[in-house]
């Protein structure tokens, strides 16, 4: 076909078709792509959605797995609550015990610090161990006992974190009166 001014609509010479055609093609293909885009952001979303949700589960297990062994063990229950406020009256085995007990609950709060840190967990659970953590640490004399012995086991920036929270601790009456000059 040829048109009356001489331009060939069709066939050799006839850019505007062929040109027309490639646009309606990448046109075709913008839409595909977005579209595409469209289903892999819902898809990672979803997928983030089911991460954090894991991410809580375990965080709550693991805080809860220390609970327990108190609520299973009524005699540790009571070595226990003898550590925190006196750990000096303890004797080597309980404070072995003792301090195992407060390494694993420092081990879930490290753990919580950090996937709150990455965003993983809800900002209210963090919120609430936070609390819960900062408060034992700074109220019981015997994390100061554990982080003098066992600080090194973790690393910046959380050793830094629970350290100030630890620094908070009031000393044992047996300690203060070792510490006070003579």
């Amino acid at each position: 076909m040829i048109n009356t001014d001489g331009l060939a609509l069709i066939g050799p010479g006839s850019e505007w078709f062929w040109t027309a055609l490639q646009f309606t093609a990448l046109a075709i293909t913008f839409v595909a792509i977005y579209r595409q885009l469209g289903t892999q952001q819902l898809e990672i979303r979803e997928q983030t959605k089911l991460l954090r949700s894991q991410a809580h589960y375990n965080a709550l297990s693991l805080s809860q797995r220390a609970r327990e062994v108190l609520i299973e063990n009524e005699d540790f229950a009571g070595v226990m609550n003898v550590g925190w406020a006196t750990p000096e009256a303890l004797s080597q085995d309980e404070w072995t015990r003792c301090s195992v007990y407060m390494f694993m609950q420092l081990n879930a709060w490290e753990y919580l610090y950090y996937q709150h840190r990455e965003d993983a967990i809800p900002t209210e659970y963090w919120a609430g161990a936070e609390a819960y953590y900062g408060g034992l640490v700074a109220t019981n004399p015997g994390y100061g006992r554990f982080w003098s012995e066992n600080r090194i086991s973790f690393d910046e920036p959380f050793r830094s974190y629970a350290a100030r929270q630890i620094d908070k601790t009031p000393a044992t009456a047996d300690a203060a009166t070792v510490a006070a000059p003579g």
